[in-house]
């Protein structure tokens, strides 16, 4: 199995064996399991231009141990190219949500431990996200197939960098007259990072069928789909999340003018998190590329989600869906317009 280099840090004694490629069909062992890796070791493989470095396939699962373990160090080595640590976070965070959903089926809560997982994950990963240097990494994201762990993926860069952008935003977030310095956003930010992870974990209970049907879905399996945002917020009603995130995780399908579900709350009675997760989890799930219907491009899903689609632009590949006919009501204009702004930054294609 082909890695990069870039997931190795100096220090560590990685718990399987690595190999270089010394022909197109010959491999030579470069690294004993639990031996320390040393940076003149990964200075001679950058010298001899070794792009990749191979690990059994039998070892996969410890390779992927070891990337969780070290993903705040791997994403702070400034050796490592933003596309080499995008794939990283990528491939660790989707483990890491795939893991969440697996653990979940079938049970009531989710697990201490998942949750613990989980923020340690979202904490190793805010540093990265939050550079603005990460921003051009996130766009290329944009318009890949859709599916439910790397979509948690996106929802999460796109929510803490959002957020770090705006503070007014942030300070909203805990529904209190607190006074907030540094540090007390990053305390924030942080859970609401963990809220965009997990924000689909009550689909947990939809049947597999549904989730990965491959074309628009019956009147009946929407009914069912959308008691997710009530199962995922019962699985959380024991843990020890702050109140936020279990109301945003409830509320994140609420349409701001009250025609939403599953309560049909509006306005300002929807807590702000989950209005801003409404936003992200629109844009990201309209510009995903589906296996009936082609990716959004970003620019007309934002004229969508304003209420002006240009209808005369249509898709003769795509199944038509009524939803893109014009979201006007959906969502919070005022973050809508925030999350455009933010957009600017992105070099969307």
């Amino acid at each position: 199995m082909a890695i990069s280099p870039a997931a190795i840090v100096p220090g560590t004694l990685p718990d399987f064996k690595i190999y270089i490629r010394s022909s197109p069909i010959k491999y030579v062992l470069w690294a004993l399991k639990g031996e320390t890796i040393r940076s003149e070791q990964l200075n001679k493989l950058s010298e001899g231009k070794h792009a990749e470095i191979f690990v059994d396939i039998e070892e996969a699962f410890k390779y992927e141990d070891y990337l969780e373990a070290n993903l705040g160090n791997i994403l702070g080595n400034h050796l490592s190219s933003d596309d080499q640590k995008t794939s990283i976070l990528t491939k660790v965070s989707t483990n890491v949500v795939k893991a969440a959903f697996e653990t979940s089926i079938g049970s009531s809560t989710i697990g201490a431990d998942t949750l613990r997982r989980t923020s340690k994950m979202v904490e190793n990963a805010m540093q990265f996200i939050m550079e603005a240097k990460s921003i051009p990494a996130l766009a290329k994201m944009i318009g890949h197939d859709y599916d439910s762990y790397k979509h948690a993926t996106k929802v999460l860069w796109f929510t803490v960098a959002f957020l770090q952008e705006n503070p007014d935003i942030l300070e909203r977030v805990p529904q209190g007259d607190e006074s907030f310095d540094e540090r007390h956003r990053l305390d924030i930010l942080r859970p609401c990072g963990v809220c965009a992870l997990l924000h689909d974990i009550g689909k947990a209970f939809v049947p597999l069928e549904i989730l990965h049907k491959d074309g628009p879905l019956t009147e009946l399996e929407w009914e069912i789909i959308k008691r997710h945002p009530l199962s995922g917020v019962a699985m959380l009603l024991d843990s020890d999340i702050p109140t936020f995130v279990k109301k945003a995780i409830l509320q994140h399908h609420e349409n701001f003018q009250g025609d939403g579900y599953p309560m049909r709350l509006k306005e300002q009675n929807i807590t702000i998190l989950a209005r801003v997760l409404r936003i992200i989890d629109t844009f990201d799930a309209m510009t995903s590329r589906r296996p009936y219907k082609n990716p959004v491009p970003p620019m007309r899903a934002l004229q969508i989600m304003i209420g002006t689609p240009p209808r005369e632009q249509k898709d003769p590949d795509s199944v038509e869906d009524d939803r893109d006919q014009g979201m006007r009501g959906c969502f919070d204009e005022e973050l809508l317009q925030k999350f455009i702004t933010f957009l600017g930054n992105v070099k969307l294609n």
